[in-house]
């Protein structure tokens, strides 16, 4: 009984049901459409970004490995006294500062 009067209304509505499809295989269509848009834009904003970074990365190296040979170039040599006198100041701050520098097991 129910099942008959479901299928008279369904017949009679039967462009009512088209316009529904109609509508619902649209809106599958413009969020496919538009999920593919957007994550192909987010993809090529990646890689740009990414080959950007690689690039600064790359050229920050470059310049930190150019300044430490220049900053060992201009500093001058230790002479043996003064290594020595630097290894007793070190070894005071250790002693004085534990928790900053850890004693080492040697």
């Amino acid at each position: 009984m129910f099942s008959s009067r479901f299928a008279k209304l369904a017949a009679q509505n039967k462009s009512a049901w088209k316009a529904g499809l109609a509508i619902v295989v649209a809106g599958t269509t413009f969020k496919v459409v538009y999920f593919n848009f957007s994550r192909s834009v987010l993809v090529d904003h990646m890689d740009r970004r990414h080959i950007q970074a690689t690039e600064h990365l790359h050229s920050a190296r470059q310049f930190g490995s150019a300044a430490a040979v220049e900053r060992e170039e201009r500093v001058p040599q230790l002479s043996q006294e003064q290594k020595e006198q630097l290894q007793e100041y070190l070894k005071l701050l250790a002693d004085n500062n534990p928790e900053v520098y850890p004693k080492q097991k040697r």
